[in-house]
């Protein structure tokens, strides 16, 4: 509505893998409902790219190259952030690599530690590392992106539905532990979507037809699609929502 306050006015955003994809449609959404965001990343490319849109539609933004696997990266990162915007309202977990598709027997340790470690270690380093802030505010939002992998699995694929799945536990148990402090902690679980993660995938034809036909829908979602609902969960609006699991999916996980 013309006039209406931005849901977000005041508010500070830190968003993991703000440069492209969820991450970067939902640094956007959130900038244009009132907040300042800073877009964590490990390059800074598409990181640099993102703030100059934010800043080109009258947001502010705060590009930090770090990773999410790097514990001295992220407390710096995060303090960095309150050095610069002196507080920190929302938290986006949004952070994640593929995975690399191989049945279990044959998925190194390297790989099931790589694809853990950025996906569900690296949530819970950021986590961990914002929870004082929260603390010392009294209050903070933090929406975390796990998967609909994490609920249903994926046959070969096994060490990023472990790592999606333990991200909605994670959420849970965030939940409980600090929800008499003000602090609320929520999980988007998206279907397949449309991002440069898994452009590749579906760029055949027949693997594109395969997935839509089994999505009730009929499409694949969009990056805006998962933002929309990370938006919805960072403001007051969902204000008596904590532990809750939301699926983005188009229907894949109804049946």
């Amino acid at each position: 509505m013309a006039g209406s306050t931005p849901r977000l006015a005041n508010k500070v955003a830190l968003v993991t893998g703000g440069g492209t994809g969820i991450g970067r449609a939902t640094a956007l959404l959130l900038a244009r409902e009132g907040a300042s965001v800073a877009l964590l990343g490990r390059r800074p490319e598409p990181l640099d790219d993102t703030a100059a849109e934010v800043g080109r539609r009258g947001g502010r933004a705060l590009p930090i190259a770090a990773d999410v696997t790097d514990e001295g990266g992220i407390r710096a990162a995060v303090q960095f952030t309150l050095d610069h915007f002196c507080r920190i309202d929302v938290l986006v977990n949004n952070a994640g690599v593929p995975g690399e598709s191989a049945p279990v027997h044959e998925t190194s340790d390297r790989t099931w530690w790589e694809i853990t470690n950025v996906n569900l270690n690296g949530c819970f380093r950021v986590t961990r590392a914002v929870l004082p802030c929260f603390l010392r505010q009294g209050g903070g939002t933090i929406v975390n992106v796990s998967s609909t992998c994490g609920l249903i699995g994926a046959p070969g694929n096994a060490a990023y539905s472990v790592a999606k799945a333990g991200v909605i536990q994670l959420t849970k148990c965030v939940a409980l532990e600090y929800a008499a402090s003000g602090i609320r902690c929520n999980c988007v679980c998206p279907g397949t979507i449309d991002t440069d993660m898994t452009k590749g995938y579906l760029a055949r034809p027949d693997r594109h037809a395969r997935v839509v036909s089994a999505i009730p829908q009929r499409r694949i979602g969009g990056a805006p699609d998962v933002a929309e609902a990370i938006l919805y969960l960072a403001s007051d609006e969902s204000a008596y929502m904590t532990g809750a699991v939301l699926t983005i999916d188009g229907g894949l996980t109804a049946g």
